[in-house]
């Protein structure tokens, strides 16, 4: 299988969940309300965070499985999914910005202070920025030695993460 077709294979599949949380909200707003369970809002925001993880998880098992396994095909396409990370993890962040805060900017500052979970994940998609703008060759060529030590970020955000995961998920008890 060539290159390209496999970058519309991953690509497509990358892409399938925001179809579905799309489909999701539209069925929400032509009166099926059941869809999303009682509350929407959190069911959207949980569900683009678990997908930025798992696709987080996925970036990271890129080098593992072509070192063990000798899945050299994969490589190519870790820029797609690390692009992918920082499009479900905004999509998180508005989520919540939308659905559980209902646009009040001026809680934004007291729920990062209150909320350690938020700050922790907050911090992970602020990391992810330097991350995605210099994800091109362009930018590899421009910081050469530089380029590969800042996405060692990459671990901290991962880190991060889980811990934002885990706490969020003590705090709901």
């Amino acid at each position: 299988m060539n290159v390209f077709v496999r970058r519309c294979l991953i690509f497509s599949a990358l892409f399938a969940p925001f179809a579905y949380i799309l489909a999701q909200v539209v069925a929400l707003q032509m009166g099926d309300y059941d869809i999303l369970g009682p509350e929407p809002g959190k069911a959207i925001t949980w569900f683009t965070g678990e997908w930025a993880f798992k696709i987080l998880l996925l970036t990271l098992a890129v080098t593992p499985l072509r070192r063990w396994l000798g899945w050299r095909w994969l490589l190519p396409h870790r820029r797609m999914l690390g692009l992918f990370v920082m499009f479900y993890a905004t999509l998180h962040l508005f989520a919540y910005i939308a659905f559980l805060l209902g646009w009040e900017w001026g809680d934004i500052g007291s729920e990062l202070i209150e909320r350690p979970y938020l700050t922790l994940g907050f911090i992970a998609w602020l990391l992810l920025i330097p991350l995605t703008v210099t994800s091109t060759k362009r930018w590899q060529r421009r910081l050469k030695r530089k380029w590969k030590s800042l996405h060692q970020l990459v671990y901290l955000i991962a880190v991060l993460c889980a811990i934002h995961y885990l706490l969020q998920i003590r705090s709901s008890w």
